[in-house]
């Protein structure tokens, strides 16, 4: 009985060491293809990206969204770079402090009865060649008017995170296309 014992240790050993094992998951990851193909145009800032980047700060840039719609202005500092800039695509432009920002942000809110984002989707990204990371947000804004109706906008965001703290966002958006 021992000799079989003994003899199914050793066949199981010598198995082992010569059976070739998938490779992890994070192996697979890190054994990114190249990208070979020829595209028509050539990014203009970067197009070696790594997707998903950073899941905590997709979480941050979401928990500044929540705050800025519950209209906690105050909250959202610790958010912020001491410096940051904002662009949105009306041509507004702001470079300045952060405790700036939030005066701006709380302004544009003041004369809501409230607000609402219905998130369609985030993505968090690492940009390879510049060593950065990015959140882009799609979602449609309904805002509410004190005393008026609600104005829904289809928006996309893209927030720079760099060491755990937003240092520039941007905004884009149109009006709800009309049914015919």
């Amino acid at each position: 009985m021992r000799r079989i014992i003994y003899s199914a240790c050793i066949l199981i050993s010598v198995l082992s060491c010569n059976t070739k094992s998938e490779p992890s998951s994070s192996e697979k990851k890190d054994s990114k293809a190249a990208d070979t193909t020829s595209y028509p145009y050539k990014a203009t800032y970067s197009s070696d990206i790594t997707v998903p980047g950073r899941a905590d700060y997709a979480k941050t840039v979401l928990t500044v969204w929540k705050m800025f719609e519950t209209m906690q202005i105050d909250a959202m500092k610790q958010y912020y770079a001491d410096t940051v800039t904002y662009e949105d695509a009306s041509g507004m432009y702001f470079h300045g402090s952060s405790a700036d920002l939030l005066k701006f942000a709380g302004d544009d809110i003041k004369d809501l009865d409230s607000l609402r984002f219905d998130i369609s989707t985030w993505q968090s990204v690492h940009i390879n060649d510049r060593n950065e990371d990015w959140v882009y947000i799609w979602a449609a804004e309904r805002r509410y008017e004190k005393g008026g109706k609600a104005d829904t906008t289809l928006i996309q965001e893209q927030w720079k995170v760099e060491n755990n703290k937003v240092s520039y966002f941007n905004r884009y958006y149109s009006k709800l296309p009309k049914k015919h």
